[in-house]
């Protein structure tokens, strides 16, 4: 009889544990996904301004806005592509998906970056 109750009340500390740690995953991918939306949301406005440039550039700077445009596109599609990663991750590949989707961000944050340095710079002689 003890050791039925003491086999049950592991049963219900496990089932508990588990609960959390679903809940953690949950709490992480939705912080990771916002994180990953607003990147997006980011590039999607540097796309814009870059494309309002071009109409305004002259035909050497049209060619590396439109350059920089399709970087920029690229980007964008790479961090959609973590998005659904992260939204579609399981517990069993949880860990593995963000770790790939933190690398992502900053690859794409960095190159972000330089881009847009190239842009002024290219624009602001």
């Amino acid at each position: 009889m003890f050791v039925q109750c003491n086999q049950n009340r592991n049963q219900q500390e496990s089932m508990e544990s588990d609960s959390d740690v679903e809940q953690e995953i949950q709490q992480e991918r939705d912080q990771l996904a916002q994180n990953l939306r607003e990147l997006r949301d980011e590039i999607d406005q540097e796309i814009d301004e870059v494309s309002a440039k071009i109409d305004e550039a002259s035909e050497e700077a049209k060619q590396d806005l439109e350059e920089a445009r399709k970087d920029l596109t690229d980007q964008r599609s790479k961090v959609e592509e973590k998005l659904d990663e992260v939204q579609n991750a399981t517990s069993d590949t949880w860990e593995d998906v963000k770790e790939g989707a933190n690398n992502t961000m900053e690859d794409v944050k960095s190159g972000f970056q330089e881009l847009g340095d190239t842009i002024q710079n290219r624009l602001d002689p």
